[in-house]
C-alpha cells in the first residue's frame, strides 16, 4: 500500500522526466508541464491583473520564457516555485511600467465605486462584494510592486512566508516583514480613499 510519502515522490519523479524529455527537445513533455502547471501560473497573474487579456498574456510569456531558458534548469529542482517565479517577475514589471505612468486616486474610481467605498467607511460588511474587491484591487495598484506582490501571494492566493521566499527568491524573515509593512501600507491607501469620499459634496 503506498504512502502520501511514495505518492509525492512518484510524481517528483515523474516531472523530473518530463522536464529531461523537455530539455531534449520534446515539446510534448513541455507541454505537459504547461498542463501541470497553467492553473497556478494563472492564479498568480490574476492576483495580480485585473484585465483577462493581460493575465493571458503574462501566463503564456512566463512559459515561453520558462521554455526559452530550460536549458538552465537544475535537473530534480521542483518546476512549480521556478515559474512561478517567472509569472511574478513579469507581473512586478508590468506593474511598475504602469505605475511609472500615472496614479490612482479618489477621482479615478467610477460613481458606483466611490457609493461602495462610502458604504465601506460606515459598514464592516458591504453587500455589493464584488465592487468592494474591485476597490481593494484599485487600492492594491497604488502600492509599489513588491508590496502588492508580498500581498498577493500572501494574502490572496494563501502561500505561506516560506512559499513566498522561494517564489520572490527572498527569505522568510523578509518576506513578514515587508507583509506586514505591505498590510499596513494597504490601509493607509484604503483609508486615503475613504477620506477622498468624505472630503466630496
Amino acid at each position: 500500500m503506498s504512502t502520501p510519502g511514495d505518492e509525492m515522490a512518484d510524481e517528483a519523479s515523474r516531472e523530473t522526466r518530463l522536464i529531461e524529455r523537455a530539455q531534449a527537445g520534446d515539446r510534448s513533455a513541455f507541454g505537459e508541464l504547461v498542463q501541470r502547471h497553467q492553473r497556478l501560473v494563472f492564479r498568480i497573474a490574476g492576483g495580480f491583473l485585473r484585465e483577462r487579456a493581460d493575465v493571458e498574456e503574462v501566463a503564456q510569456d512566463a512559459f515561453l520564457r520558462a521554455f526559452a531558458a530550460l536549458s538552465s534548469f537544475r535537473t530534480g529542482a521542483p518546476f512549480g516555485p521556478w515559474i512561478a517565479r517567472i509569472a511574478t517577475r513579469l507581473c512586478y514589471d508590468r506593474l511598475r511600467a504602469r505605475q511609472s505612468r500615472n496614479e490612482i486616486g479618489w477621482e479615478d474610481l467610477p460613481p458606483g465605486e466611490q457609493q461602495v467605498a462610502q458604504v465601506l467607511a460606515r459598514d464592516a460588511e458591504p453587500t455589493n462584494v464584488l465592487a468592494a474587491r474591485d476597490l481593494a484591487e484599485r487600492a492594491l495598484a497604488v502600492l509599489p510592486p513588491k508590496d502588492r506582490q508580498v500581498l498577493t501571494l500572501c494574502d490572496g492566493l494563501g502561500h505561506s512566508a516560506g512559499e513566498t521566499a522561494a517564489i520572490m527568491g527572498s527569505t522568510a524573515v523578509a518576506v513578514r516583514v515587508r507583509l506586514h509593512r505591505a498590510r499596513r501600507a494597504m490601509r493607509g491607501v484604503v483609508e486615503g480613499l475613504l477620506g477622498g469620499a468624505g472630503g466630496k459634496e
